[in-house]
């Protein structure tokens, strides 16, 4: 689009350019004739500054002015037609039609040019066609007179139109075409690096997972445990299914509640009132995430400072919202002077808050810890949040 623009402009400079000299020609050859007749060195001063302003602006910007400075100079050539006659009837007796044909000509063409709706194009072309005639008629001629030359006028117009219109849509055509070939290289771009960090991960960091757990590289249980459970996971991740629940909240939750039992945790996990809820299976994707990563984060601080191997689980969805809380009974904290690397602020709070849901953290040194996560269910005027 932005070169059929800058040809566009282009051929609007020309022709501007081009009326201009044709107009300032026939006005030296025959001496300036309209110069000193009434007010038309101001029409005709007017019409040559705002064609100057579109040549100037068509220029500098590469794309056509606004439609109102092109109006106006259209509406100046058919004042002008009007004018010339009534001011200067016995010169225009002589020179009409003559003087004025090439320039209406051209008006014509950059009508087609200028305007892509067809009814505007018609209704210019009727405008500069209505006052030729009018100037015809004053000047002394038959109103019939000028219709061969209406005819040229309608034919340029119609012809720029077309052709400007061609070019546009060939234009958005290439600009789809282009569009979509960044995309499908963009694509396969990122399908090459997938293989290339599957290949990596299959035969770096899988292989050596499951060697570790094959051959007895790890003596503490649950830590092999959970080596062989995350093994488990990145071969079916790698295989395409990554055990991915979708919308299922109460899968996504069990699946990290196995995950920390695998890890060495005890999770005692009461889901009763969320498995028998009639709202769990409109929870969107989105949410069933973020309660799962939110669950996933506090039960690895359950594990690692805890200083518990125990924590309980509750998860329920009732009256639009949905709740997962978890709650140890380990060393807690200051919630005041919070120590780093619990990851509460992004993995919990965040992410809550990303699903329009809220997260609370009670807690006290040597008072354990009880983390809550509330999300929103969609309902009919709060769709299901998107990414």
């Amino acid at each position: 689009m932005a070169a059929v623009e800058r040809m566009r402009a282009v051929g609007m400079v020309a022709l501007q350019v081009g009326a201009a000299v044709l107009c300032g020609a026939l006005e030296v050859i025959e001496d300036a004739r309209w110069v000193g007749v009434g007010p038309l060195p101001v029409l005709l001063a007017a019409l040559t500054l705002t064609s100057l302003a579109i040549s100037v602006l068509a220029g500098v910007r590469r794309r056509l002015p606004s439609r109102w400075l092109l109006a106006a100079d259209y509406a100046l050539v058919a004042a002008l037609c009007v004018a010339v006659p009534w001011f200067a009837p016995v010169v225009a007796a002589a020179w009409w039609p003559g003087t004025a044909l090439p320039y209406v000509l051209l008006a014509a063409v950059m009508v087609g040019v200028s305007f892509r709706p067809w009814p505007a194009v018609a209704a210019w072309v009727a405008l500069l066609g209505g006052a030729f005639t009018l100037g015809a008629v004053l000047a002394g001629d038959e109103w019939w007179h000028p219709l061969p030359h209406l005819a040229g006028m309608a034919a340029n117009a119609g012809v720029s139109w077309y052709v400007t219109t061609i070019l546009v849509h060939n234009a958005r055509d290439l600009d789809r075409a282009r569009a979509e070939e960044v995309l499908r290289t963009a694509q396969l771009s990122e399908e090459r690096e997938r293989a290339r960090t599957a290949r990596v991960l299959h035969d770096r960091i899988l292989q050596t997972l499951e060697a570790l757990v094959r051959d007895g590289w790890i003596a503490d249980a649950p830590v092999r445990a959970r080596v062989a459970e995350e093994s488990r996971w990145l071969r079916a991740y790698l295989r395409g299914d990554d055990g991915d629940p979708g919308s299922d909240v109460l899968a996504a939750l069990e699946t990290v509640v196995r995950q920390a039992v695998g890890g060495g945790l005890h999770v005692e996990f009461n889901a009763g009132r969320l498995r028998a809820s009639p709202d769990r299976g409109g929870i969107s994707p989105q949410i069933v995430d973020a309660l799962a990563g939110a669950l996933r984060e506090a039960l690895t601080n359950v594990a690692k400072h805890a200083g518990v191997r125990h924590a309980v689980v509750w998860a329920e969805a009732r009256a639009g919202v949905v709740t997962v809380s978890v709650l140890d009974h380990g060393t807690g904290f200051d919630p005041d002077r919070r120590p780093p690397g619990l990851g509460i602020s992004r993995s919990i709070i965040d992410r809550a808050a990303s699903v329009g849901g809220t997260a609370t953290v009670e807690t006290a040194p040597g008072e354990g810890t009880h983390v809550t996560v509330r999300a929103p269910l969609p309902t009919a005027d709060r769709p299901a949040t998107a990414d």
